[in-house]
């Protein structure tokens, strides 16, 4: 029936959520950085001062040289590390030590990871991700993290 999520662990650069499909059809689940009830990168950063905090605040404050409003090629930018949509305008920026940009990564817990997705999108100039499961009962391990970066 549903895809759900359950923020697991929060540190100033990372955060793990425990997705969960209950068996059902396959689903898609986003989440949100707006501020908005979790799972939502804005609301999980709260009282978090690490650049994951500047990053899930991207959608109001622009982010670098990413400037408002998102598009999906800035959202992949920001949230996967994406730089393929690369253009003049500075839609997307060095990963540099001021604003360094996440990568998503998914970990088995039970019932494999075959055709699970993660990807960037927006929804109202907001940035998203967007994850879809199979069908079948199972559970993930979502992280959304800086690499590299200290409090990992």
């Amino acid at each position: 029936m549903a895809v759900t999520a359950t923020l697991a662990r929060v540190t100033g650069n990372r955060l793990t959520y425990l997705l969960t499909q209950d068996g059902a059809a396959g689903t898609t689940l986003n989440i949100t950085a707006t501020g908005a009830a979790s799972p939502d990168l804005v609301t999980d950063t709260a009282g978090r001062n690490g650049a994951l905090r500047k990053l899930a605040k991207a959608n109001a404050d622009g982010y670098g040289a990413i400037a408002t409003p998102m598009t999906q090629a800035k959202a992949r930018a920001v949230l996967m590390s994406d730089y393929s949509g690369a253009s003049p305008s500075g839609s997307t920026p060095a990963n540099s030590g001021a604003f360094p940009t996440a990568r998503c990564s998914l970990t088995e817990r039970s019932g494999g990871l075959a055709n699970w997705q993660i990807d960037a999108n927006v929804s109202g100039s907001n940035m998203i991700l967007a994850i879809t499961s199979p069908a079948g009962a199972q559970q993930i391990y979502l992280d959304v993290a800086i690499p590299g970066a200290p409090g990992l």
